[in-house]
């Protein structure tokens, strides 16, 4: 018995949660079939009664949240290849939660895990290697594969190609059913083109993996350095950097991945943020900044505009020339629909991360297949 593994030349970093899972559900077909979704679960935020109290934990929620990932990831990705990464879950329930996750394959879904390795062994914790351990087993039995994820930190330690070597000999994979994932974290201007692909050339046999892929993002953990009331824009540094590395003769042009318009270091939000819009255009964002909704005016004790801003964001946006229209995506139509004449729904910070994301990763797709041409193609076959 065969399986087949289609690793698109898109790769989304997303988090477990409503906002982006709903992106990725309402991409049109044609834009799915060019995504391969990296999804990182992550702890929910604890219940609360009205005295404040908590009436489920987090580990509740998790728990039961896990009971309904096969039916979510159906719905959410259909039966496109995914990978999955548990590194934000609490140590104590990564490696089960992992193996019940794992579990989805039995309904068709083609889930590739992903794991860390560190090259200094003692920062390795039972935890880690309990996981580790899961996605080692899985990748064998199911003949999925795996995925190693390396993180910009590790980059220049000395020993890392040695020990990635000996990680990939002593548990015996084949490279050629096994993903490489070198993960930059925030990108800035100070990353020097040249020596970064000096490291990626020290990666042996770059052309055997099945897909090695190159991840980073952009956006700040917060918007509370730019002023609300103004647009801003905001360069998309992770899509050149990738761009830049198209010009160099690299032995293998690596798969694009970004973390979307989300910081890639993740923190929980336990606090409302302003109301305030992402967009993206082609070589940069469109940030349209608000303020918290209902804030009070320390001078005048005058309680500000609530979340009606995001209905002067959408028609504002809609009259710009780098907006796509109507037909361009779901977020693209919700934005026009929530600028339409009489409306009065705003939607919530959840509305507005979907239709965000799902705008972003529908640009970034036909940004992709426009310039690759067609998506890249891997097999995988189990025995």
């Amino acid at each position: 018995m065969s399986s087949v593994s289609i690793i698109n030349s898109y790769i989304p970093i997303i988090r477990w949660r409503s906002a982006e899972m709903k992106a990725v559900e309402k991409l049109f077909s044609q834009d799915r079939s060019n995504v391969t979704p990296l999804i990182e679960f992550v702890m929910p935020a604890p219940s609360f009664d009205k005295e404040d109290k908590i009436i489920k934990t987090p580990k509740e929620k998790i728990k039961q949240a896990l009971l309904n990932v096969p039916e979510d990831l159906l719905n959410s990705c259909g039966q496109n290849t995914v990978f999955i990464d548990v590194h934000l879950l609490d140590s104590d329930i990564r490696a089960t939660s992992l193996k019940q996750i794992l579990s989805t394959s039995s309904l068709g879904l083609f889930t590739i895990p992903v794991t860390y390795i560190i090259p200094v062994t003692s920062l390795s914790t039972s935890a880690d290697i309990d996981t580790r351990e899961v996605a080692l087993n899985y990748a064998k039995e199911s003949g999925h594969g795996i995925c190693i994820r390396i993180d910009k930190s590790h980059l220049e330690e000395k020993g890392l190609f040695s020990y990635l070597d000996d990680f990939v000999k002593s548990n015996k994979l084949d490279i050629k059913n096994t993903d490489l994932l070198i993960d930059l974290r925030v990108i800035t201007k100070d990353i020097k083109i040249t020596e970064l692909a000096k490291q990626l050339e020290g990666f042996q046999n770059l052309g055997e993996w099945r897909s090695f892929i190159v991840s980073g993002g952009v956006f700040p953990k917060d918007l509370t350095k730019s002023i609300a009331g103004n647009v801003y824009q905001l360069e998309r540094l992770d899509w050149k950097l990738w761009n830049d590395l198209r010009k160099i003769q690299l032995p293998r042009m690596p798969i694009f991945s970004d973390y979307t318009i989300q910081c890639p270091n993740y923190e929980p939000i336990n606090i409302p943020g302003s109301v305030s819009v992402r967009y993206t255009d082609n070589e940069k964002w469109w940030i349209f900044r608000g303020t918290k909704p209902g804030l009070i005016n320390k001078k005048t004790q005058k309680k500000g505009p609530g979340r009606e801003q995001y209905i002067g964001h959408a028609k504002t946006l809609e009259k710009r020339s780098f907006y796509k229209g109507v037909n361009y995506s779901f977020g693209d139509a919700e934005i026009t629909r929530i600028a339409s004449p009489g409306n009065n729904k705003t939607g919530n910070p959840t509305t507005w991360l979907t239709i965000g994301i799902n705008h972003h990763i529908t640009l970034t797709a036909h940004q992709i297949a426009n310039l690759v041409g067609r998506t890249e193609v891997y097999s995988t076959h189990a025995s």
